[in-house]
């Protein structure tokens, strides 16, 4: 009895905690995780690989049955399925909740250029801000891990972008909200369009070009129209997060807990250099394709995010006068994090 592993007895202990299993089940605590994303979709991968990882791990001693395609609900359901209990892993995209979660959808706000940036900066914004853990835990969840898509740059059809001053009244589809904001600092006229009807309206000229990620522009086949690319500005990125069930999470032993968090964080590094790598093959792609890229030197891009200046403070003050009241402390916070961080 002494030489049992003290993971292998922490799940024992799971097992009373959760309740009704077999005996023969008794070291395995089963768990569901609800995602909305296809098969092949690069977060469906994410959370394939997460679950992998505990499974590698644990052994026999987590079992996590993953419920992908939205069998569990549609990507805006999966804040409630996850706080309500009906799974106890979920992913969201923060941009869908921003009105649930204005704190966790700072990370919007450019300070910062690649996957590999983002993702660490939002990954040590939600280890140790009380402000993001306490947005969650209000609505029944908590946030494990956290990562972004490489920041957006411009990409047109007509009109070259080499400065500032080409950037000034371009009608470019943008993902709306906050992307809206950070695109009219630029002096873009922000065009919200559904991702599903981006091509069309690339094709019918109702846009001038697209604010967008790379892999997303070759996932939508926007790169058989697309003939310039500024790369290297910073422009906002999509930023998803895997959350758990408060009341599951604080039933897990801690052995468990500090599994799941190491997973995270070394799932999190896989994602980041995954997404940067199809960055740099999308661009590959698009160089031999014969689209016009051009690069942002790091001395362009310092004056480029100057047109960002007062971007923060603006989103800070609306926040505020709103009645979030922190929302100051969780952008300086994220501010340090990123320039610890970010080149």
């Amino acid at each position: 009895m002494k030489n049992i592993p003290r993971l292998v007895w922490a799940m024992m202990l799971a097992v009373v905690m959760f309740g009704g299993l077999s005996s023969q089940a008794i070291a395995t605590v089963r768990l569901k995780f609800a995602s909305p994303y296809p098969i092949g979709h690069p977060s469906y991968l994410l959370a394939k690989r997460f679950i992998d990882e505990i499974h590698r791990q644990a052994g026999d001693s987590v079992k996590i049955d993953f419920y992908a395609g939205q069998r569990l609900g549609a990507a805006r359901d999966m804040l409630s399925v996850c706080g309500d209990g009906k799974a106890d892993f979920c992913q969201i995209h923060i941009t869908y909740f921003s009105r649930q979660l204005p704190y966790s959808n700072i990370i919007v706000l450019p300070y910062w250029t690649t996957s590999s940036e983002g993702s660490a900066v939002y990954q040590a914004l939600l280890e140790s801000s009380p402000e993001l853990l306490q947005e969650f835990r209000s609505l029944g969840v908590r946030p494990i891990l956290g990562t972004t898509t490489p920041a957006y740059d411009v990409a047109t059809v007509n009109k070259p972008v080499q400065t500032l001053d080409d950037l000034k009244g371009l009608e470019l589809k943008t993902a709306g909200g906050l992307f809206d904001v950070i695109a009219r600092h630029y002096g873009i006229v922000p065009v919200t369009i559904a991702p599903s009807e981006t091509y069309q309206a690339v094709q019918r000229g109702l846009v001038e070009g697209v604010v967008f990620n790379y892999p997303s522009i070759r996932s939508y086949h926007l790169n058989d129209q697309i003939r310039f690319i500024t790369h290297g500005m910073r422009a906002g990125a999509y930023p998803g997060t895997i959350i758990a069930n408060e009341a599951s999470w604080q039933r897990l032993p801690v052995e468990v807990q500090r599994l799941i968090t190491q997973v995270s964080r070394q799932t999190m590094q896989w994602q980041a250099q995954r997404w940067d790598r199809m960055h740099q093959e999308a661009l590959t792609q698009f160089k031999e394709q014969g689209i016009q890229v051009y690069e942002l030197s790091p001395v362009q891009r310092m004056a480029w995010n100057k047109a960002l200046e007062g971007l923060g403070e603006d989103y800070v003050a609306e926040m505020e006068k709103r009645g979030f009241s922190k929302m100051r402390k969780v952008h300086d916070d994220y501010r340090r994090i990123a320039e610890q961080i970010a080149k």
